[in-house]
């Protein structure tokens, strides 16, 4: 058991091509590496492009996960290095879970308008009590404000920025536009963050 655990700390500490060679070599344990440390910001960033999957989200996000890093085992060559590993990630991820959308409407058949109800099956995180950490509530807020945004593109747009710190050219790459796009995504998207939480937390923002 210590054995284990010490190899796999060990694989922690490689970098992400040298991961993938090793993975490319069939080690499980680089692999167990590779998700132990992007799993999670991979399912939060497909959670949010499958928003208008309603209650189904989560659970389409785990499989867009499985997909991901399934994809990811059988060919871990398939990224060559020319841009930054997050941002080939974020658009692997990105192009499942558009895939996802369009098979979860075919089968469920959502209307055209779902776009804008989507939002009406993300819970109503209401205030915890007074005990609850300050820090955990403005999680929250942000979560819900980021769900509540209208625009998929804005919504993406500032998940990168803000959660990935991806810079603008690789946020255009991702989203496939001119970077002045994107500017004014995360321009929009940031006001319309801001009244939301606003609302939510009862003060002014800066």
């Amino acid at each position: 058991m210590a054995f284990t655990y010490n190899n796999l700390a060990m694989k922690l500490s490689l970098s992400v091509q040298e991961l993938l060679q090793a993975m490319a070599a069939g080690d499980q344990q680089a692999l167990r590496a590779l998700w132990q440390e992007w799993a999670g910001k991979v399912q939060m960033f497909a959670r949010m492009q499958l928003s208008s999957c309603g209650t189904d989200a989560t659970a389409l996000a785990q499989e867009v996960v499985t997909d991901v890093f399934y994809d990811l085992w059988r060919n871990p060559l398939q990224y060559d290095g020319r841009v930054a590993f997050n941002t080939w990630l974020f658009t692997l991820t990105r192009n499942k879970a558009v895939d996802c959308v369009r098979k979860h409407q075919r089968r469920a058949h959502v209307e055209q308008a779902a776009g804008d109800e989507d939002f009406t099956s993300v819970p109503d995180y209401a205030p915890g009590p007074e005990a609850q950490l300050h820090a955990s509530q403005n999680k929250k807020a942000v979560l819900y404000c980021l769900k509540r945004l209208r625009n998929p593109l804005q919504r993406e747009a500032l998940l990168l920025w803000a959660l990935e710190d991806m810079p603008l050219s690789d946020i255009a790459q991702t989203q496939q536009c001119p970077e002045n796009t994107v500017k004014t995504r995360l321009f929009h998207g940031r006001k319309n963050l801001r009244v939301c939480l606003q609302q939510w937390l009862g003060v002014e923002l800066v």
